[in-house]
């Protein structure tokens, strides 16, 4: 499995934890969709969009600062004829101070999850994220230790 182009920039920067440069790796126009609602998720749209590099580069960084110790690791890797790449990753890290969920902060998260991208010429033009909500309750002895 060998990621390329800005698939492979993006988890990059995502373990360098650089979110602007998370959000470079998309066209200007381009849509992160998060179809993730974790318990406890501050009141709002339930699966946000963000969209163009700005509000990518936000969500992202709120995120991160969720997770400040966060890996993420690409497991397998799937490209479509029709300019699609699929990714399944794990993401591990430690739920710090900035955590939604207040019960959580200070476990271990450990969690799967799969990304689909639209590549275009000058970029990712879109990323729809799929986690396991189930996966994110402080109750799961998968994705949380003490």
């Amino acid at each position: 499995m060998t990621l390329t182009g800005a698939v492979a920039r993006y988890h990059d920067a995502w373990n360098d934890h650089d979110a602007a440069a998370c959000a470079g790796c998309f066209t200007p126009d381009g849509v992160r969709t998060w179809f993730v609602r974790p318990p406890g998720a501050a009141p709002g749209d339930p699966f946000p969009t963000f969209t163009g590099r700005p509000a990518i580069a936000e969500g992202i960084a709120d995120f991160l600062r969720g997770v400040p110790d966060l890996v993420l690791e690409v497991d397998a890797l799937s490209e479509g004829s029709d300019e699609r790449v699929w990714t399944e990753g794990r993401v591990t890290g430690t739920l710090g101070a900035a955590w939604s969920d207040p019960a959580a902060r200070g476990r271990t998260l450990d969690l799967v999850g799969v990304s689909v991208f639209r590549v275009a010429p000058g970029g990712l033009a879109e990323e729809r994220v799929y986690w396991d909500s189930v996966l994110l309750t402080p109750g799961s002895e998968r994705a949380f230790t003490a």
